[in-house]
């Protein structure tokens, strides 16, 4: 029997009978501000190049950066809850949060002003924020009371993997290692293939197994769309980066094949929990807002799939065959930027500090606009999609600018949302 499991709050884990939440849900909110920040500089960033597309920093910002930020904040608390144990430390905690937003930092100041050997150690303090991020998630929730989500422990660790060897090829081509610099050409694809599929989409789809749940009000389910899901994506990204470095082309065609499948089984998984689901009697207007987005993120990301399949499908191993292009506007903005806002318009007045009232204020403030922003969020991630595919430049920045502006308001009302209930507090 599928079950309902509470991500609001976890039992005092063994051996720890007077664990600070307080401390956790203080580290939930700064990094979930972090990342919404670093949010903002991507789209800062878009916006002084020029261009949506093709441009290293914002892609980097907003993924490294605000997904990455986001993925070392609330995995480790998520894998907790789940097992019903004890969070670490709050310094171990953020200083984990700290350790991936200077390698972002450090990594974009040495890619665009500084020496190769600066981006390196920038792409080495991400790795090791990583690290830290396995750490403070999974070794306290061994300690935990409750029953363990396999499925979802099995996910986390393959895109810690994942998100691992992509920047370690990265830093390895900044250090100007032979076998891969001078092969680069050919591995930048297996790259962006690691971190977007095997890393980003993969932590963010192990979240959606319970956080879609707990969101729309149904159960959490077991089934084979997980096992399809976490090998799809946790195994098939990996194998498309090793086709790359062979130059085998039915190997990056199996891979991909493995993502695309991995993408259309969390759609079948949120279609079955949908069907399935009860309904809200309170807060409806902020519930629709986290409900519309997640479900929306979670049809791009089988768009996405399907546009970033299409150049090794037809190319094989050929690396022209892979534009970033035709991802930017489906699997970034559509999929892995809504579901983090998404995601944090229910976690704040869930899992945030403050009480009922701080809470309350909060889901009016992030209920501000909802079908508004949702409208453009959406309407802007296509047109910025149509116009990647069929390159007509004017309708990807009308697209663009479109997200933007949605993005611009998210994070002001999240912004807003945490002011008043410090208000609220303070009266």
């Amino acid at each position: 029997m599928p079950q309902l499991i509470s991500l609001t709050s976890s039992p005092t884990g063994r051996g720890s009978r007077t664990a600070d939440r307080g401390a956790e849900r203080r580290t939930v909110l700064g990094g979930l501000l972090l990342a919404a920040g670093f949010l903002i500089a991507g789209l800062v960033a878009a916006v002084v190049s020029g261009s949506a597309e093709g441009s290293w920093l914002p892609l980097h910002l907003a993924l490294a950066g605000a997904a990455g930020i986001a993925i070392g904040t609330m995995l480790p608390h998520f894998l907790v809850s789940l097992a019903a144990a004890s969070p670490a430390p709050a310094w171990r905690r953020r200083a984990g949060i700290v350790v991936l937003a200077m390698g972002v930092i450090t990594a974009a100041v040495g890619m665009n002003s500084g020496p190769r050997a600066l981006a390196a150690a920038g792409g080495i303090s991400y790795i090791i924020g990583l690290a830290m991020t396995a750490w403070t998630g999974f070794a306290p929730a061994r300690a935990g009371l409750g029953r363990r989500a396999g499925i979802v422990d099995a996910a986390y660790g393959l895109a810690l993997l994942n998100g691992g060897a992509s920047v370690l090829l990265a830093v390895l081509m900044l250090l100007g290692a032979d076998s891969v610099a001078g092969a680069w050409v050919a591995l930048k694809p297996a790259h962006a293939w690691l971190n977007l599929a095997g890393f980003v989409s993969l932590v963010i789809a192990g979240t959606l197994v319970h956080l879609y749940p707990t969101v729309i009000g149904g159960r959490i389910r077991v089934d084979w769309t997980l096992s399809v899901l976490v090998l799809g994506l946790g195994i098939g990204a990996p194998v498309v980066a090793i086709g790359y470095a062979l130059e085998t082309g039915v190997v990056v065609i199996v891979g991909t094949l493995g993502v695309v499948a991995g993408a259309f089984a969390l759609v079948v998984y949120a279609a079955a929990t949908w069907r399935a689901r009860g309904a809200w009697r309170t807060e409806l207007a902020w519930h629709r807002v986290a409900i519309s987005h997640l479900n929306a993120g979670i049809a791009w990301f089988a768009v996405g799939a399907v546009a970033m399949a299409w150049g090794p499908l037809a190319a094989g191993a050929d690396p022209a065959g892979w534009q970033l292009s035709r991802v930017w506007g489906p699997w970034v903005a559509g999929w892995a930027l809504q579901v983090l806002v998404g995601s944090w318009t229910h976690l704040l007045p869930a899992v945030g500090p403050g009480d009922a009232v701080r809470h309350s204020l909060q889901r009016v403030w992030l209920t501000r606009g909802g079908p508004v922003r949702f409208v453009a969020w959406n309407l802007g991630t296509a047109l910025l999609s149509l116009g990647a595919w069929l390159s007509v430049t004017p309708v990807a920045i009308v697209g663009a600018v479109t997200v933007g502006a949605a993005v611009m308001g998210s994070v002001g009302l999240l912004v807003g949302a945490v002011l008043a209930g410090r208000g609220a507090d303070a009266n």
